[in-house]
């Protein structure tokens, strides 16, 4: 059954039409001066669908890009975003956004003022870089896809009609399959089967570690013992909850396949396939029951409202994502997004207020709300991040978590499937092997809730990460559940790591665990070769949200020593996966990599000597293959902490993003895993944390 909306308006001088929404002016005559009256209506028609159909008009809106200001440096070395970054960095540069489309001898740098973009031409241009002279330019901003698509249908005498109104004649139930599809694309399928999509796929990614340039030497001699994989796969562990498990979705603010009736759900499907409508999310089984009377009320409270839902492609609108999250305590978090366009700061309040208004003492102060905010982004021009104000109600709420009690800040990463997320953190403790003398590291620790599991039965937790909320909330966690052997560094893993492990090791600890719960691009390289070099880490369990592109990681950790890889290599032991994402294509992967044993010898072994002494020069292909991982390792997509927010091209990437740019023009995080992938790899600055499916 369909969710059935109010359109009862109390003010009705107060609401806009989708069709009635502000569009850019176009001066016109009196008309007491126009001989012809239908003149200035016809050219302000014309001006309208010229700017519709317009790629680039999101450049001139006032909410902020940094595609206006943006660089292309050719005559490149190879490289990986790695070195690029500590090179931008040496030169005192700041930048935004950094994208590759060859991988190889040209990249594009998005910054945050024309000042900024000013500075790196001329830095840059002429600037010598491995007996390279860069040549630095202004670059053009990337094209919205739905727009490029719109013109390029009117170019070829065709439109989009047909496809919308094709759509527009679906039934209840074929409309709700197909909005299924694109949220859930196995939602038709048994779960048992599910379950062996899934290990098919780890299985393909653990062939390829075997296979990988690097290592593939080592496993030659055993390439039958785990079906041609790098280790054993051991059976998948299946999600407790395989419906309404997820606790926190992102909620796209739109309208209908009508294009009229206000919607607040997930988008029937890609963005760059010209699709913009969306669909009831109530009725899909994927949000926890809780979450769904505040989606229904804020579909009301938008269709009274005077302000509208937030549509790119069309320049207009305000209200842009809810993101709502439910956990098993009871406490529901609800955070919007706005976006000012060309509203005052006053006007700005105005909604604000009124959003207030209707759940403190309106038709909505009867849904359970423990804590809302309101999250406003930056104008055109600006350079601060988005503005987060609580609403009203609580800074925080919490989640129960094996036993333990954990608060959550509006922006702070945590799992989206709570029982599965039990049975993965009891994987982990497991292949610890942690005691009372065990020293646990804790690397992309989000809000900590992996090392504090730990932390009664070891030495020392020390947890690093760089989201500063999620930092506040694990030291937080730790005093609530009377935890005090923990540490916390609000740092980049890269920037920190060294002096950590260098301090480990004056400390002559022998027992040291790493647990790494990286982004779905994986630990940067300059993290896997320190982890490497502390000779103190025995043990390592890597938990992946994204095998595929975190493979590279894998390999570096066990391929042989090298000028650039120091320190004995790891062995990795075995892996399982567990099914955190029901009903999607995605899990986690997590895999133990050990030091020291009788395995590790054997393969090490079984490479030739010559070929080990090739692979301890720093050669051409080295460099070539590491620039390639670090390009993989960035590719996608999820706001601050588990958001990237990158520009317009990216519009349709899933939540699974890493850091908010204040940047409004993206695909309001749909819940889907047919994720729609930026058109070329991006590296967004300072992404640490991001989560999946």
């Amino acid at each position: 059954m369909s969710q059935e909306v109010s359109c009862a308006t109390k003010d009705s001088d107060l609401e806009v039409a989708p069709t009635e929404a502000k569009k850019p002016k176009l001066d016109c005559p009196d008309t007491a001066e126009v001989t012809n009256n239908d003149t200035c209506s016809t050219e302000v028609k014309e001006e309208s669908e010229k700017v519709m159909t317009d790629p680039l008009s999101y450049t001139r809106g006032t909410e902020f890009t940094s595609e206006i200001f943006k660089i292309q440096i050719h005559n490149l070395p190879r490289f990986g975003f790695g070195d690029l970054k500590k090179r931008l960095k040496m030169l005192g540069l700041k930048p935004n956004k950094i994208k590759s489309p060859d991988r190889q001898s040209v990249c594009y740098i998005c910054f945050r003022n024309e000042e900024e973009r000013d500075n790196a031409l001329v830095k840059l241009n002429g600037h010598l870089w491995k007996n390279h002279k860069l040549e630095a330019k202004v670059a053009a901003p990337v094209a919205d896809p739905y727009l490029q698509k719109q013109r390029q249908l009117k170019d070829n005498g065709s439109n989009n009609v047909a496809q919308t109104e094709k759509m527009k004649e679906m039934s209840a139930q074929e409309a709700e399959e197909r909005l299924r599809g694109n949220v859930c694309p196995l939602w038709n399928m048994a779960y048992s089967e599910q379950l062996q999509q899934k290990t098919d796929k780890v299985k393909a990614v653990l062939r390829k570690v075997a296979r990988d340039d690097f290592v593939h030497l080592m496993f030659r001699n055993i390439k039958t013992q785990f079906e041609g994989m790098a280790c054993e796969l051991l059976p998948i562990e299946p999600s407790p909850e395989t419906s309404e498990y997820r606790n926190k979705n992102e909620f796209t603010v739109g309208y209908g396949l009508d294009g009229k009736t206000v919607v607040v759900g997930f988008r029937y499907g890609l963005y760059k396939e010209g699709i913009t409508a969306v669909g009831d999310a109530s009725n899909l089984g994927l949000a926890m029951p809780k979450a769904i009377p505040v989606i229904k009320s804020f579909t009301e409270f938008v269709t009274r409202s005077r302000w509208t839902p937030y549509l790119q492609h069309a320049g207009t609108g305000n209200w842009q994502t809810l993101t709502v999250r439910t956990f098993r305590t009871g406490d529901v978090m609800a955070m919007i997004d706005f976006v000012p366009r060309e509203l005052d700061p006053n006007e700005t309040e105005e909604a604000r207020a009124s959003l207030k208004e209707f759940y403190t003492s309106g038709e909505g102060r009867n849904v359970e709300i423990k804590s809302f905010y309101f999250r406003v982004f930056s104008k055109k021009g600006s350079n601060s991040s988005p503005d987060v104000q609580l609403l009203f109600g609580e800074k925080h709420v919490f989640e129960s978590l094996l036993g333990m009690r954990f608060r959550i800040s509006p922006e702070a990463f945590f799992q989206v499937n709570t029982p599965a997320t039990e049975k993965l953190y009891s994987l982990i403790t497991s292949w610890c092997k942690a005691s009372p003398a065990t020293t646990v590291l804790d690397v992309c620790c989000g809000t900590g809730t992996i090392g504090l599991s730990m932390a009664k039965n070891v030495k020392e937790v020390i947890g690093i990460e760089m989201c500063a909320q999620a930092v506040e909330d694990a030291k937080e966690n730790a005093a609530i559940n009377g935890v005090a052997n923990t540490k916390y560094y609000c740092k980049k893993v890269e920037d920190v790591i060294q002096p950590i492990l260098t301090s480990l090791y004056s400390s002559n600890l022998q027992d040291v665990v790493a647990v790494v719960d990286p982004p779905r691009a994986g630990l940067h390289k300059d993290v896997i070769r320190t982890l490497r070099r502390c000779e103190s880490i025995q043990r390592l369990v890597y938990v992946s949200c994204n095998p595929e592109i975190a493979q590279g990681n894998f390999v570096d950790l066990i391929r042989p020593e090298t000028v650039r890889h120091k320190g004995s290599p790891f062995t990795l032991e075995k892996a399982v996966p567990v099914d955190l994402f029901p009903g999607t294509k995605h899990c986690e992967l997590v895999l133990l990599f050990t030091r020291g044993n009788q395995r590790s010898s054997s393969i090490t072994t079984a490479a030739d000597p010559k070929d080990h002494k090739h692979q301890l020069s720093t050669d051409e292909g080295e460099i070539h293959r590491s620039s390639e991982d670090q390009v993989n390792s960035q590719k996608s997509s999820d706001i601050k902490n588990e958001k990237m927010f990158d520009d317009v091209e990216s519009l349709g990437c899933s939540e699974n993003i890493a850091k908010i740019e204040g940047d409004p023009q993206r695909l309001s995080g749909d819940v889907t895993a047919a994720d729609e992938k930026d058109q070329m790899p991006s590296c967004d600055i300072g992404a640490n944390r991001s989560e999946t499916a």
